[in-house]
């Protein structure tokens, strides 16, 4: 990497996290202010709130930090004349981009890496706290089917992959052949450990002189694959999981011919709609003017940066679309991405 593109990539990175503390600050600040009085009193638990807050405005905040920061960084070049000095010593607008591009790209992989962690429960248990008092998120009443098996929780924790109260009816030919209840369940794993187990065993229809079968067990493992975040997600309607539990809640569900439209939409906003920041850098900077005669600097700054406003909610909104089954996720989330992408490689092609 050359001298200039070192002091390039060291503009944007300064752009970015000032843009980026700002924004994320400005919008948890104004969280806070509207849901103190709904905070428990404890300053452990308003600390903790703040901080998933913060966390979770980084879905909204990153890829537009990134893209402004582009544009803060090109303007503040084309003012002082640096852009095209740049050009003048022999810099291809190429050159100038690609330590940016690289920057945003990075970053952007940093963020997609994070949703294979915790860092999408941050909404979760920020909204736990405010209801509950306490970073516990219990469902109640939860009636589920697994292939031939019917399973009942009455208390479900995910955050401690905790479950009371289970009762398991196993079926075969629409004919329930045995029951199996559990006080306690945690899930370990990939299965669930069932303790204090009690299991009910029905004889056969055509068996007249044989009768029901009880027996005690201290654990029994059953409801393999059922994670304890995915059976709640899906109980509620919701599909935010982490990308590794989203590909096992799509297994489970393609085992049982179940729709996993919702559960694909969400990983495709996980993994390829954070995409949007670097190919919008891409689509904007080739037909940025050199110097300022040769354009009003003031509007064009206006003018893309409402731009880029209006197409990150454009497909934000199409891709939440999806993610209510409205829409296959696949043309919610992944065609709006491939056509920017297509649209940024000809806005190249006419401007290098």
């Amino acid at each position: 990497m050359s001298i200039y593109q070192k002091f390039l990539a060291k503009l944007f990175l300064k752009n970015f996290i000032i843009l980026f503390l700002a924004m994320e600050l400005f919008f948890t600040g104004i969280d806070l202010m509207q849901n103190f009085k709904n905070l428990p009193p404890s300053a452990n638990l308003q600390i903790i709130y703040a901080s998933n807050i913060f966390l979770n405005f980084v879905n909204y905040t990153l890829p537009l930090s990134l893209i402004f920061s582009m544009l803060s960084t090109i303007f503040q070049l084309i003012r002082s004349n640096e852009l095209v000095s740049l050009y003048a010593l022999g810099a291809s607008k190429r050159d100038v981009i690609t330590p940016i591009f690289l920057l945003s790209f990075f970053i952007t992989l940093l963020y997609i890496s994070l949703n294979a962690s915790n860092f999408v429960k941050a909404n979760e248990y920020a909204d736990s706290i405010k209801r509950n008092g306490e970073i516990s998120d219990t469902t109640k009443h939860l009636f589920l089917k697994s292939h031939d098996d019917y399973i009942y929780i009455e208390s479900l924790n995910p955050l401690k992959k905790e479950g009371t109260n289970i009762k398991i009816f196993k079926t075969q030919k629409s004919d329930v052949t045995h029951i199996i209840t559990a006080q306690k369940a945690y899930f370990k794993e990939d299965h669930w450990e069932l303790q204090k187990v009690k299991e009910l065993r029905k004889p056969k229809i055509d068996d007249n002189d044989a009768k029901l079968t009880y027996r005690d067990i201290n654990t029994m493992d059953a409801l393999e694959g059922f994670k304890p975040q995915i059976i709640d997600n899906l109980f509620k309607g919701k599909s935010k999981l982490t990308i590794q539990d989203s590909f096992s809640a799509i297994s489970l569900l393609n085992e049982q011919d179940l729709k996993t439209d919702k559960i694909r939409a969400n990983l495709y906003i996980m993994i390829a709609f954070p995409l949007f920041a670097p190919l919008a850098i891409l689509a904007l900077f080739y037909p940025l003017p050199a110097q300022r005669r040769e354009s009003n600097i003031a509007l064009l700054s206006s003018l893309n940066i409402l731009g880029v406003l209006m197409l990150w909610g454009l497909l934000f909104t199409v891709a939440k679309i999806a993610t209510n089954g409205a829409i296959l996720p696949e043309l919610g989330v992944v065609l709006p991405l491939f056509i920017l992408l297509l649209v940024a490689i000809y806005i190249i092609y006419k401007n290098r």
